[in-house]
């Protein structure tokens, strides 16, 4: 089994420093020799808190789905047409960050200081997926990095708002997003590991009644 240290794998593809973590047993235990951790991973002493736990001995705290259904994609003819996805579970290590601006217009005071500001609305929130394609046997749909990265290099290629299954995402009321950017990156000296980064906007789904 290969042992990936998660923290220097997102040290060295992001610049990201990471908190260190125990890998625990499929019944909660920690070994006695904790360098055979994968830093950068949350877990918990008592797997009852995880949500998923993964195949490298990780509890993933909080997954974060692509839901599969029917989705708007360009045909070989560039016509729009509907392909059909399953659901996708984000490879284990992954990182995502929320940041929404405001829509505010400022206006100089005369004799005072400061600025009288008018708040118009919120933008998208924009969210930045990274994290690293991995051999995980226990994904439901690919079990090794080249098969996550072609499986995400699709959804990359939906034309369409894209509904995501997260506590995560539900902290900030985001059930959609749209994909915006992806990009893989290569790692020097780790083979089987491919570092990604998605940049999304979140999506309010409308209907459209005729």
């Amino acid at each position: 089994m290969n042992y990936y240290n998660i923290s220097q794998l997102f040290d060295i593809a992001f610049g990201i420093k990471t908190l260190g973590a125990y890998k625990v047993d499929k019944i909660g235990n920690k070994p006695k020799d904790i360098n055979l951790s994968y830093g950068g991973i949350q877990v918990v002493d008592n797997l009852d808190y995880a949500t998923k736990l993964s195949s490298l001995g990780t509890p993933m705290i909080v997954p974060i789905k692509f839901k599969g259904k029917g989705y708007q994609v360009y045909n070989d003819f560039g016509e729009v047409v509907t392909d059909t996805y399953a659901d996708f579970d984000l490879p284990a290590a992954t990182l995502v960050n929320f940041r929404r601006a405001k829509t505010i217009s400022k206006t100089k005071a005369s004799a005072a200081k400061g600025t009288v500001k008018e708040l118009f609305g919120f933008d998208d929130w924009r969210i930045d997926v990274r994290g690293f394609c991995l051999p995980d046997a226990s994904h439901a749909t690919a079990k090794t990095a080249r098969e996550q990265k072609i499986i995400l290099n699709k959804w990359d290629a939906i034309v369409d708002s894209i509904q995501v299954v997260s506590e995560l995402f539900d902290d900030f009321d985001i059930s959609h997003l749209v994909i915006d950017e992806i990009q893989f990156h290569q790692l020097k000296g780790k083979p089987g590991v491919i570092p990604f980064s998605l940049r999304c906007s979140s999506d309010e789904p409308s209907d459209l009644f005729y």
